[in-house]
């Protein structure tokens, strides 16, 4: 796991440079924290979106179904060095789960996802509130537990998680050389990968 959290850190070095940012600095800086939480909170949630649409129209089998489950590790790998959770401290051991329990293990996930939004002063219009690191932090935990089971659901081991994180890393740095952006995006090079 310590692998794939080094080559997520790069490439959250490499992704933030191109838009201007130091990552380190960004992901540690008081005020910005809150923001790149918020930022990787939303885009996990449209991973979790874009897998359960897989699910809902090709069953849990689908190779794109581990991608999409794979593509949501890197937004939480990178939460995970926000709030400082390490390596050691995560585990893809899920469930004994059958397909059935998609739903359920979608609805936790969501339910994680809530809760950390709900660390961050997110409702301008209430008084008190502010960053709750601690929160953030067991949201963060919680996201890896309903991680292992989404792992356990789509039968990946960690072997077969770390393969599947390494083409799509890949993927991912050769996007940000050829300035991916919203109007270019396109899943025909996620199709090379072999899950």
């Amino acid at each position: 796991m310590q692998e794939i959290f080094d080559l997520q850190w790069q490439l959250g070095v490499h992704i933030l440079k191109n838009i201007g940012l130091d990552y380190e600095n960004t992901i540690r800086d008081a005020e910005k924290k809150p923001v790149w939480i918020e930022n990787y909170r939303k885009a996990l949630s449209a991973e979790l979106a874009e897998l359960i649409r897989e699910v809902q129209e090709f069953g849990i089998g689908s190779s794109n179904g581990k991608i999409e489950v794979v593509d949501m590790l890197h937004f939480l790998v990178s939460l995970s060095h926000i709030v400082q959770v390490e390596p050691s401290e995560v585990s893809l051991t899920g469930h004994d789960l059958d397909e059935s329990a998609f739903p359920s293990c979608a609805i936790q996930t969501f339910l994680a996802l809530d809760d950390l939004q709900n660390s961050l002063k997110w409702k301008w219009w209430a008084k008190g509130g502010g960053f709750k690191p601690e929160k953030a932090r067991k949201a963060v935990l919680d996201l890896w537990k309903c991680f292992g089971d989404f792992c356990a659901l789509f039968h990946m081991d960690l072997e077969t998680v770390k393969k599947i994180y390494l083409e799509k890393n890949r993927i991912n740095f050769q996007r940000q050389e050829q300035d991916y952006n919203e109007d270019t995006k396109t899943e025909a090079d996620n199709r090379s990968i072999h899950a």
